[in-house]
């Protein structure tokens, strides 16, 4: 998009951020400016409802703090419970925006906020990977990971953002089609790359349409994989091809060639600048079908989230995520597989998104075991399955220490759950989460390798 058409965009759906910044003026006073707008309505078209329900009716029963991650692989840490997390938002709720919290805090819990308190709640939410396994154990359906998401929104209508998600990410995305900031000439040298590769590693060639117009089902990945999990990209590839399908890859040329969204995990001003920037690309191409890569937070953007903000009339196109299509293809015998070329033990990963938050359970389970005749499950899986560590941009997310944080809390709780399995193939549908895993299995030593279900897949094909 071109720098007028992406300002266009941020205006429009501006939320939270409109005169918030004004100069000069505290940090704190910023803050509860930006966090009345998001109690709402009218402003915060996204969660407002579980956002605001999730703020006033918390019991405290602790159900949620007993399947989190972070809580657990700590030692149950105070400063990880999920409720002491979202009492720092709540607090600061009822001290500014409730009758009683005005007139009597000390009876409600609820306290001023100062610079030092502001500084913890920055830090906090960002040791929260919204996996939201708290939210799917609740009685009452308190959703902690709405209100974590809601607080670093707030935060970012302020200013205060990690960099890797919006200067590196959802800004650089938009200026150059990707998150990875290639340019057309480089993508396309890439896609002849892989050409290549396949050539060199199965034996035959094939052709890797980019920017058809008016194909049946445009397939976009996460930029990223181009450059970090290549094999994925191949392998869905050859899928596609083996299916004898109409379909096509797309270059920076055509608009944006990146099914990330980051303004999930941050900013609904950036949500919507990048999904509507999807949205026009695939009009332009005049695909039918958008297919969303092994990207669990790219699927529930543009399957999900994209419904409330962009009604259909605009968005003539079905989305589908690589895992339905490859899944349907093997059962309607369009595609043959041989299992015993994937000889391996191999196990698979629940990604949050895709699973928990995407209902995508038994999709990849087909495939895995249609191709490999020794799978094995991690316990716990599909809907308890345990975040990776991975999710809410933290597999990009290293400074400070971030890393160590990540491998000693998140990472050490899956180390153990694959251990257990004693596969030595992981397989994840999702590129933050395939990121996290080669972090795990490096850190914690582990025999074993990560691979990607098309790469898989791909592997197990009868030409």
């Amino acid at each position: 998009m071109s720098a007028v058409a992406v300002q266009k965009v941020f205006d429009e759906y501006r939320v939270l951020s409109d005169e918030v910044l004004k100069p000069g003026e505290p940090r704190v006073e910023k803050f509860l400016r930006a966090m009345r707008k998001s109690l709402q309505q009218k402003e915060n078209w996204t969660f407002w409802l579980p956002y605001t329900l999730s703020l006033d009716t918390c019991m405290k029963c602790g159900t949620c703090a007993e399947v989190c991650p972070v809580y657990q692989a700590t030692g149950r840490k105070e400063i990880y419970h999920p409720v002491y997390r979202t009492d720092m938002l709540r607090k600061i709720y009822k001290r500014y925006f409730t009758l009683p919290g005005k007139l009597f805090p000390w009876l409600v819990g609820a306290e001023d906020l100062t610079e030092e308190k502001l500084n913890a709640l920055a830090e906090n939410v960002y040791r929260c990977t919204i996996c939201r396994r708290c939210s799917y154990v609740c009685p009452v359906a308190i959703d902690n990971g709405v209100i974590v998401r809601e607080a670093r929104k707030i935060f970012d209508a302020i200013g205060i953002a990690p960099d890797e998600l919006k200067k590196k990410g959802t800004r650089l995305q938009l200026q150059a089609g990707n998150a990875t900031g290639m340019p057309a000439v480089a993508f396309l040298d890439m896609v002849e790359f892989l050409e290549d590769e396949i050539e060199e590693t199965r034996g035959y060639r094939i052709k890797i349409p980019v920017d058809k117009e008016g194909a049946e089902f445009l397939l976009m990945h996460n930029a990223g994989d181009y450059l970090a999990f290549a094999e994925t990209v191949m392998g869905a590839a050859e899928v596609m091809h083996a299916a004898g399908v109409d379909w096509t890859l797309n270059s920076p040329n055509t608009g944006i060639n990146d099914a990330v969204n980051y303004g999930v995990f941050y900013s609904d001003v950036e949500f919507s600048a990048v999904i509507k920037a999807h949205v026009e690309t695939a009009r332009k191409l005049g695909i039918k079908k958008l297919v969303v890569g092994e990207c669990g937070h790219a699927f529930e953007a543009l399957k999900y989230l994209i419904l409330r903000l962009i009604p259909p009339e605009e968005r003539p196109f079905e989305v589908i995520s690589i895992l339905e299509l490859e899944d349907r293809w093997i059962r309607e015998g369009r595609i043959k597989v041989d299992p015993q070329k994937n000889p391996e033990p191999v196990t698979f990963h629940d990604s949050c998104k895709l699973g928990r938050l995407g209902g995508m359970f038994e999709e990849p389970r087909r495939i895995l075991k249609a191709c490999c005749p020794d799978f094995r499950e991690m316990t716990p899986n599909r809907e308890m399955s345990l975040c990776c560590g991975g999710g809410s941009g933290f597999a990009i997310m290293e400074k400070g220490g971030f890393l160590k944080f990540r491998m000693e809390t998140y990472g050490r709780l899956k180390a153990g759950q694959l251990k257990a399995t004693g596969a030595k193939v992981v397989a994840c549908a999702c590129s933050n989460c395939k990121a996290q895993f080669r972090e795990i299995i490096n850190y914690h030593k582990l025999p074993m390798r990560y691979a990607g279900v098309s790469e898989l897949l791909a592997n197990a094909l009868v030409r």
